[in-house]
């Protein structure tokens, strides 16, 4: 459940499955601050959630086992850095952790990376 969140069905078929990267221009759609280059096949997540993608990230390396790459090592730990868990990503991950019985180390112990 850590990976899963309600999204915006226009925007997550417009994302498809790019990655998370960061971009100097590239394509919105409609208000929201998210960026899209469908060249480079990059999208850029809006300030108040990198940090939230960035501990996702970090927790399905390891406990999947998901390959990421030294840029998106060091970018995720940018991310995570700029962008603190705040009161609701610790609550949703205490829930999950209720219900799944294992929570997101990267929130529950936070540390800058």
């Amino acid at each position: 459940m850590h990976h899963l969140v309600p999204a915006v069905g226009a925007i997550n078929a417009a994302r498809s499955d790019f990655n998370w990267g960061a971009l100097r221009s590239g394509q919105r759609l409609g208000d929201c601050p998210i960026r899209f280059d469908p060249i480079l096949r990059r999208v850029q997540p809006p300030d108040a959630v990198r940090g939230e993608i960035a501990r996702t990230m970090f927790y399905m390396r390891d406990t999947y086992g998901f390959r990421l790459s030294r840029q998106d090592e060091k970018l995720y730990a940018v991310w995570n850095n700029a962008d603190p868990p705040d009161a609701w990503e610790i609550e949703r991950n205490r829930r999950i952790r209720r219900l799944q019985g294992k929570g997101n180390r990267y929130v529950e112990d936070y540390r800058t990376l």
